[in-house]
């Protein structure tokens, strides 16, 4: 996939579908997902709280015709990601968790930003960073999705 193609399955809009207005964002060790859809495409936003040795929130948007190449993955909790060598910036460099992923064609999504960097595009301070849903509603307002106040998304209250 090109660059351009992967800004614009990021960059299109889309809407949230859904059949009941409440989302539950699942509890530590579970998973679940919402679809969206723009006018072209069908999207699937995955919210995975499992994780093998402790706590995680990952999120992550996928081109549903292309699953197993996500477009963008926000990791909360985890480990600091090592970067490959590279002409990108952050090339080499390790970057400390919460981080973004932005996939590329050369390296798919090993690349890791730092949340609050101009290409990232996820501003969010140390008070935020701890809000399930806040980081929910800011990871789909990065995913360029319109609906996101429709839903009334319920969570517990800590992110550990």
């Amino acid at each position: 996939m090109n660059l351009n193609t992967i800004n614009e399955l990021i960059n299109c809009f889309k809407m949230i579908l859904y059949e009941n207005p409440t989302f539950h964002i699942p509890e530590n060790g579970s998973y679940e997902n919402l679809d969206l859809k723009s006018s072209n495409f069908s999207f699937i936003v995955d919210i995975n709280r499992r994780g093998r040795k402790k706590p995680k929130f990952t999120l992550q948007l996928r081109d549903q015709r292309n699953k197993d190449n996500p477009l963008l993955r926000l990791d909360m909790l985890g480990p600091d990601h090592s970067n490959p060598d590279g002409s990108f910036p952050y090339s080499g460099e390790v970057v400390p968790c919460p981080h973004i992923h932005i996939a590329h064609p050369e390296y798919g999504t090993s690349i890791a930003y730092p949340l609050n960097e101009e290409y990232a595009k996820m501003y969010l301070n140390n008070e935020q960073i701890d809000d399930l849903v806040l980081i929910l509603k800011e990871f789909l307002k990065r995913c360029n999705v319109g609906n996101i106040e429709d839903i009334d998304f319920e969570y517990q209250a800590e992110l550990i």
